[in-house]
């Protein structure tokens, strides 16, 4: 007799809770529709959930996530760097406190010597169904320097994959990946480790409607944002041996609406806009933003980076400033409205031959990155925006970067601060060449702007 398996997934939802109440719907009635009529089903979240982006997410440390997670709930979880890299550490330790489904993730540590894993994390989880054993096995993307100067440890991926399917018990009739690692190491995966029957994907935001077979496996995605809803159906014989593997997805957009659908997507932003309702400081007048000039939010930034960096200017995109300050008072969620990313700062120890390359990339690009639309690499605003570089400057004449009017000193070391989009985005390479970097986390951009704006108003805190 055939024995039916049904896997439902999603991806980097990335608190786009716009969807949410139609996933939910929809992925609700076929738990119920497979516990009612006895059907095969498990329910599977990717990573990157949570985004610090929403207000909900941000005043709850992801905690209002979870509970989504649990209202379904889900059968398992990995989580990706946006748990795992833009949460506090203590915040993330407490993020899956009271979730009701196993967080899988194999390549996680408590200690830069990858030696032991927090205890509300697994490698590897089995489920039985049918007589069926189905091993779940997770991990994330290997973020290195942020994991570790957040007090955690991080292996790579694909040798603590292999090390969780060298030990599998022996019974083991199912193997599935949840990968928050991209589509370039799912397909590595599959070639490497024929035993992965499945690897239902992430992180690199791919589509995949029908799938994708790479080895013996299957590959299935669901894009991003919780744009669309993804399911395999597994069948196997009497002896559990695995005949066919379809994946296919469902656009979330096509889906009938929920229930009161417009209320409870406004709820997440109204309850969100509460948590961040404390007031930080009274400002004196507007400080008004401008992705295509200098702005003077845009210099109290570049100073609130460079003193808490120790760097001599800060590089960013005049695109990350969404929204104004009024005259008056200004509360967490104005400054969450105005720097809602979750980008670091990071300083970067630089020759000047390799800063002279940077200015004059910058000076060379500008004017054709201002007007890009750009989402991601920390980014979540509508266009990158001119680039800022206090200090910097460019003699068109002669050819030259500056720096304070002057030639670039090629024989000393300068420190410049920036944050994530200019290391990950390929706009500048030269910084991502650069070997010495210093990732100020758990700090976002924003708290160093709440430190600043305290500062100058009559707060002063420590750093």
């Amino acid at each position: 007799m055939m024995k039916h398996l049904t896997l439902w997934h999603t991806n980097d939802v990335h608190s786009h809770l716009e969807h949410w109440p139609r996933i939910f719907n929809f992925l609700k009635e076929k738990r119920t529709a497979a516990d009612k009529e006895n059907q095969s089903a498990l329910f599977f979240d990717i990573g990157d959930f949570l985004d610090r982006v929403h207000p909900l997410t941000e005043g709850t440390n992801g905690l209002a996530n979870t509970d989504l997670l649990n209202q379904l709930p889900y059968d398992a979880v990995t989580f990706g760097n946006n748990e795992g890299t833009t949460l506090a550490h203590e915040d993330l330790d407490k993020l899956y406190e009271h979730a009701v489904f196993p967080v899988v993730c194999c390549n996680f540590y408590t200690n830069k010597e990858c030696t032991e894993q927090p205890d509300w994390v697994k490698s590897i989880v089995y489920k039985e169904i049918e007589q069926v054993k189905i091993a779940i096995i997770g991990a994330t993307a290997p973020f290195r320097e942020y994991y570790e100067e957040m007090g955690w440890g991080i292996e790579e991926p694909i040798s603590s994959i292999k090390k969780q399917v060298a030990g599998l018990d022996e019974d083991t009739d199912v193997v599935i990946l949840l990968s928050h690692l991209g589509l370039p190491s799912d397909e590595r995966i599959a070639l490497e480790i024929p035993e992965v029957d499945v690897i239902l994907g992430g992180h690199t935001h791919h589509l995949l409607e029908t799938g994708k077979i790479e080895g013996n496996a299957l590959l299935a995605a669901a894009g991003r944002w919780g744009e669309y809803i993804g399911k395999v159906d597994i069948e196997l014989d009497e002896n559990n041996q695995i005949l066919t593997k379809t994946a296919m997805t469902f656009k979330t957009e096509d889906l009938p609406a929920a229930p009161n659908e417009a209320n409870e997507i406004q709820g997440f932003f109204d309850k969100g806009r509460a948590e961040l309702s404390e007031k930080v400081v009274a400002i004196p007048g507007k400080l008004a933003h401008n992705w295509f000039d200098d702005s003077e939010i845009a210099h109290i930034l570049n100073e609130a980076v460079c003193e808490w960096t120790g760097a001599e200017t800060f590089v960013m995109n005049a695109g990350i400033f969404m929204t104004d300050f009024e005259a008056g008072i200004v509360t967490d969620f104005d400054i969450h409205q105005m720097l809602p990313h979750p980008l670091n700062a990071i300083a970067l120890t630089m020759s000047g031959e390799e800063l002279e390359i940077l200015i004059d990339g910058i000076y060379r690009k500008k004017a054709e990155l201002q007007d890009i639309p750009l989402r991601g690499f920390g980014f979540r605003g509508e266009y990158f925006g001119t680039v800022l570089m206090d200090r910097a400057g460019f003699d068109a004449e002669n050819q030259v970067a500056l720096f304070d009017n002057k030639p670039i000193d090629k024989t000393r070391e300068y420190r410049i601060a920036t944050h994530d989009t200019f290391v990950f985005a390929p706009f500048f390479p030269i910084v991502k060449q650069i070997k010495r970097k210093e990732v100020y986390t758990p700090e976002l951009l924003r708290d160093i702007l709440k430190w600043k704006l305290k500062k100058m108003y009559g707060q002063e805190e420590d750093k």
